[in-house]
């Protein structure tokens, strides 16, 4: 094996290990003691991992500060429910300063015949866990929020398009982090761990590729 190849296995089982770790360890900590063990790790392994919040609820707070600060925001989701919260008044609100270049992928409500459906396969999972899905209501809600963002379309507050793909997780990207919700086949998005990455290093830069290619194809 070369030494390339070891350093390349040796990286990313690094991140693996230090993900893992980080997720683990973050049930048992107070806030700020996980900040300091994030940041810690982060610097030791040499990952752009910069903190692992429990769930959407404990992450909105920091998602509304960055939303505020940025110069442009990219959002990946599945069915969201969250634009019509305060998590992203910053960017939809009466403007405070210069409103955020805002682009937002939603999936496809109504694919192609000879198309897969991602939602279809998404509220599956759902309904496995929560009885009230399965007769087509993640669709239903999807359709309801094209509808809430068609004004702000319509005046250019943001662009917005649908993507065709796999319901892997939300993603929100600003120009200075990312945040990746995975999500998981036996619970909602919201009760999902939502790992926040820094600017600069490989995942910040392989989800903004993910999100440019999803909206070229949009």
């Amino acid at each position: 094996m070369s030494d390339t190849v070891k350093i390349f296995i040796e990286t990313i089982l690094a991140e693996l290990i230090a993900g893992i770790l980080l997720i683990v360890l973050s049930s048992f900590l107070s806030k700020k003691a996980r900040w300091v063990l994030t940041a810690t790790l982060g610097r030791l392994l040499d990952i752009d991992v910069e903190y692992v919040f429990r769930n959407k609820r404990e992450a909105d707070v920091d998602i509304r500060e960055e939303i505020d600060d940025a110069s442009f925001v990219y959002l990946l989701t599945g069915r969201g429910n969250e634009l019509q919260r305060e998590t992203f008044a910053g960017a939809l609100g009466p403007p405070k300063g210069r409103k955020p270049d805002f682009r937002i992928l939603l999936p496809v409500a109504r694919p192609k015949a000879n198309e897969p459906d991602w939602t279809e396969q998404r509220e599956r999972e759902i309904a496995a866990v929560d009885t009230a899905f399965g007769k087509g209501i993640l669709r239903d809600q999807l359709e309801t929020t094209i509808k809430f963002l068609s004004p702000y379309v319509s005046v250019g507050d943001l662009e917005l398009k649908h993507f065709n793909y796999p319901h892997i997780g939300r993603i929100l990207i600003t120009d200075r982090v990312v945040y990746f919700t995975p999500y998981r086949r036996d619970s909602h998005g919201r009760d999902s761990h939502v790992i926040k990455y820094r600017r600069g290093g490989e995942m910040y830069d392989w989800f903004l590729r993910l999100f440019n290619q999803l909206w070229e194809q949009g």
